[in-house]
């Protein structure tokens, strides 16, 4: 992290500026530095600006990824709603975003391993080269993966809560989370 230090009174009387230990001075932009007070500015951490040009760079291809794993056979608002129910805070249009390239915030392995379980495209190509974008693998070959889905479609039959539950187990087994155990009462 840079710590910006205001120079506005220390170099130049006419040019507020602001300097950091990489850069030329810069345009000052805060309004409240007087000159008694020397202002601290923090700029953002180097590792989130990586972090945001490389989403920038595969944003677009992740959505077509998530696009293709939704499928004709889906809508936006199912996926939606049953990611909803597996935990994950997302509204249809947050889907319809995310298929457009224009998620702001990067998808995270569980999201990811989650919009594929609820389009029952576990083994797709799809997930492999989304998960691929986004530096991440999963320790399951694709014959497994093809179990997992099969096991997702007959469980469709289910009510509603009992697919809930299986998913968020499974999804838990395919991450490698050990779910909590109860503690027992005596």
């Amino acid at each position: 992290m840079h710590e910006l230090v205001c120079t506005t009174h220390l170099v130049d009387e006419r040019v507020p500026t602001l300097t950091t230990a990489r850069s030329a001075p810069i345009a000052m932009h805060s309004r409240n530095c007087r000159r008694s007070l020397r202002c601290y500015h923090k700029g953002m951490p180097e590792r989130d600006e990586i972090q945001i040009a490389r989403w920038d760079a595969i944003r677009t291809r992740i959505g077509g990824g998530l696009r293709n794993m939704r499928g004709p056979n889906r809508s936006q608002a199912q996926i939606a709603w049953e990611l909803d129910e597996l935990g994950f805070h997302v509204s249809q249009s947050m889907v319809s975003r995310y298929e457009a390239g224009q998620g702001e915030v990067p998808l995270t392995l569980e999201r990811m391993v989650g919009w594929a379980m609820c389009c029952d495209a576990l083994s797709s190509q799809h997930l492999r080269e989304v998960l691929e974008l986004g530096g991440y693998t999963l320790p399951w070959t694709r014959g497994d993966m093809t179990q997992f889905d099969d096991i997702l479609r007959k469980y469709r039959a289910l009510s509603r809560p009992d697919q809930m539950v299986l998913r968020r187990r499974m999804l838990w087994h395919l991450l490698g989370v050990q779910p909590l155990a109860l503690p027992e009462y005596a």
